[in-house]
């Protein structure tokens, strides 16, 4: 059990990236709104790069800009411009005029106070004369700037006026906080014509409420064909986003100024509202089903900065200066974008926006079909994708080097920016960014720091492991590309080297222990830098005698050839050695080498508390038998025909014999290493003799072998291989071989 919960409970790379994966859903799911107003920015930078979108053909915008008031003076105006405006639009056969702007309080001219006085006068002095009483109302009726314009009004038959929800922002405030201009009849035309509510245990706290509302004058509300809000609410950055279609005051529910004029722009169809449990459920107007989230919320897919749709000046229209056919059978919205009225709205395009082009984008939104949809939740592509993004980091970045693993985040991270970006411009899909780049991006570093301390860990293992092997150069390398390290058993081609001290045996019998060792330090410590200066590992120490590979672990592609540069570079030293051994007394050491290479096993050998990096094969054991030849032959390295044929530069060799050593059964042609580069004067007369005597000795030409042996002899006295072939053929010559005799001799010794 306990190792069960330690397997369980050791990280991994994928353990890790599913617990980073969970928690990033878990807070998706929660989805708090300091992130919220991050992935705002991103979702107004996917408008900026997609750039404006042409709207339709059907809203017209009548703008109280600047111009119109410093021709006409400061806002608010005399009833009187708008009932000019009226007379133009009417001409014009606008099909809706929609207002976002509110009338709230009585105008009075100069002849309505004169008016009012004779009347208050008439009543004190009890002067009764329903003639003159009639004529007062006549000219009331004349002069009044409010009846005029709600008789315009209720003559088109096609206005919509806008009013004002307040208390939004605060909906626990107490009742009462909020006046109430009027009784709420007088907007009852912009309630919901349907209200659907799916369960009894709908929750009306999903909706949006308000407190107060503030209308329009009643004679000119009554005249108006609709009424509907204007409210927009920003989101918490002061950006609108989005607006709601559905307020609820009083327990009645409420449509935009938007909806309002929409429906009587499309020929008064049913507008219906769905409520489930989980809040607005979904809004129809006749066949157009509009999405919005569950608290009645319509995201706006806005076609550009301000004045995308087109503007008139106020002044101009009033004035005549824009032909009337201008807004025939159109949408005509009436609103502020003078800065100084206050109708400014920052939006994702700009943070000088009138809110009247925020109905005109609401109404094309509609009109085209062409809404956003942002899905958000648990259960959404965004989730999804950060799924999929976390676990393809998680499989591949792990296999590659660590500058490609940041190329290959950047990647991914670009390539789901820009397939959002894509379905955005393209099929109007916003999908969340900061969770799926936040999670890859965590994954990134979490699994970067993984590696990085798992590569510590094997950096130190490694390490400790070779670097009383190798030379620091190849520990380093080795660090650098552990990729290249197979500390496993393998087979391999190698080449292995043995060398040893002749005579040590002898020698320590003579010697004190502490000179013993003291030689012994003096011998092997350039010894084994010569190894470590070629790249050879140190296998190990065995007694007086020094077993070295080439090939492991890091492969060499010249094996061979290092393996017997530093056989030549050992038997040099250890001449130079002998001056400093000679003042302390101590003897001239000579050694032996030998020298295989071929397929060997390399790896840790050994028990699970003791073991050693080694290779072991019958090259291995080819390699020690030759190191032992040399007595025989009286050679100092010795290098069997593998590694021969492996050499790649120029070396001295000269083949010495076929032999078939103790425990094999093939012969094997061994050579004597004497240098390197190309034999001069003595040296090359010597190799060319004593080819020629081998030739004759196996051809048992055994007299003309002879002279060439005596002819070798005479070049290099002590030369080992001539002496002991030149006693060899003297034996044959006196008692010739059998008939398949090849040359070969047959070794019984170790």
């Amino acid at each position: 059990m306990k190792d069960f919960l330690k397997k369980i409970l050791r990280p991994s790379y994928l353990k890790v990236t599913l617990g980073i994966i969970i928690m990033h859903l878990l807070v998706m799911a929660y989805n708090p709104a300091f992130v919220r107003n991050l992935e705002m920015k991103f979702y107004d930078l996917m408008f900026q790069l997609r750039g404006p979108r042409n709207p339709g053909p059907e809203v017209a915008i009548i703008a109280i800009d600047d111009r119109s008031l410093k021709a006409i003076g400061r806002w608010p105006w005399s009833r009187r411009q708008i009932t000019r405006l009226m007379e133009v639009l009417q001409q014009a056969d606008a099909k809706i005029i929609g207002f976002d702007i509110i009338f709230a309080e009585k105008e009075e001219e100069t002849g309505v106070g004169l008016l009012h006085r004779l009347e208050q006068e008439m009543g004190r002095r009890s002067w009764k004369s329903p003639e003159l009483q009639q004529w007062i109302d006549r000219e009331y009726q004349s002069i009044d700037p409010d009846s005029d314009l709600a008789q315009r009004f209720k003559e088109s038959d096609r206005v919509v006026l806008g009013y004002y929800f307040q208390g939004l922002e605060t909906r626990q405030t107490a009742p009462g906080a909020f006046s109430l201009q009027i009784s709420k009849d007088i907007i009852k035309s912009s309630t919901y014509d349907l209200v659907r509510w799916s369960s009894a245990q709908c929750i009306p706290s999903w909706l949006i409420t308000a407190q107060g509302v503030e209308v329009n004058l009643p004679r000119l509300t009554r005249a108006a064909a609709e009424t509907g809000y204007f409210n927009a609410v920003p989101d918490a950055d002061g950006s609108i986003r989005s607006v709601p279609l559905v307020i609820r005051y009083q327990e009645d529910l409420y449509a935009p100024l938007a909806l309002s004029i929409l429906q009587r722009y499309l020929g008064n169809p049913l507008l219906q509202l769905v409520i489930s449990e989980g809040g607005v459920n979904g809004i129809r107007l006749g066949r157009h089903q509009i999405p919005v989230d569950e608290h009645g919320r319509f995201r706006v897919n806005f076609r550009g900065p301000a004045r995308t749709f087109p503007y008139y000046a106020f002044v101009d229209v009033v004035d005549g200066k824009i032909p009337p056919e201008t807004f025939r059978d159109k949408i005509v919205l009436i609103g502020a974008s003078a800065v100084g009225i206050y109708d400014i709205r920052v939006t994702p395009f700009s943070s000088i926006y009138p809110g009247v082009e925020v109905h005109a984008n609401v109404i094309d939104n509609i009109l085209r079909q062409d809404y956003l949809w942002a899905p958000t939740g648990l259960i959404n592509p965004a989730a999804l994708a950060l799924v999929a993004l976390s676990l393809v980091a998680c499989l591949l970045l792990p296999k590659v080097r660590a500058w490609f693993g940041l190329v290959l985040f950047i990647t991914l991270a670009l390539s789901y920016f820009s397939i959002d970006f894509f379905l955005f411009a393209n099929n109007n899909i916003y999908l969340q960014v900061i969770y799926p780049l936040n999670c890859l991006a965590v994954v990134y570093v979490a699994l970067g720091l993984m590696r990085f301390l798992a590569e510590e860990a094997e950096r130190k293992r490694i390490k400790a492991a070779f670097q009383n092997y190798v030379a620091p150069d190849v520990v380093n390398i080795m660090l650098q590309h552990p990729e290249k390290l197979h500390l496993g058993g393998e087979k391999r081609e190698m080449t292995v080297m043995f060398s040893d001290i002749r005579g040590f045996t002898t020698l320590s019998e003579r010697m004190e222990p502490e000179e013993l060792v003291a030689l012994l330090h003096s011998y092997l410590n350039p010894m084994t830098e010569i190894v470590f200066k070629h790249n050879g590992t140190m296998d190990k120490y065995i007694g007086d005698a020094i077993m070295a590979i080439y090939g492991a672990p890091l492969a060499l592609p010249k094996h061979a050839d290092q393996a017997c540069q530093t056989a030549l570079e050992m038997v040099e030293a250890l001449s130079g050695l002998w001056e400093g051994w000679r003042a302390q007394g101590w003897p001239e050491l000579r050694i032996g080498i030998g020298i295989n290479s071929g397929s060997m096993t390399v790896g840790n050998m050994g028990s699970q508390r003791l073991f050693d990096y080694t290779v072991i094969g019958d090259n291995v054991n080819l390699a020690s038998r030759l190191e032992g030849l040399n007595k025989y032959y009286g050679t100092a390295i010795l290098v069997s025909e593998a590694t021969q044929r492996l050499l790649q530069d120029s070396f001295i060799l000269r083949e010495v014999d076929r032999v078939r050593v103790k425990g094999k059964k093939a012969p094997v042609s061994i050579f004597e290493l004497r240098g390197q580069g190309q034999p001069q004067g003595v040296e090359a007369e010597l190799l060319q003799t004593f080819q020629a005597g081998l030739a004759a000795f196996r051809q048992q030409q055994w007299i003309n072998a002879t002279d060439h042996w005596h002819n070798c002899l005479r070049l290099v006295p002590d030369d080992g291989p001539a002496q002991l072939l030149l006693k060899r053929t003297q034996s044959l010559a006196q008692q010739p071989p059998p008939p398949d005799w090849d040359g070969t001799a047959t070794l019984t010794e170790k």
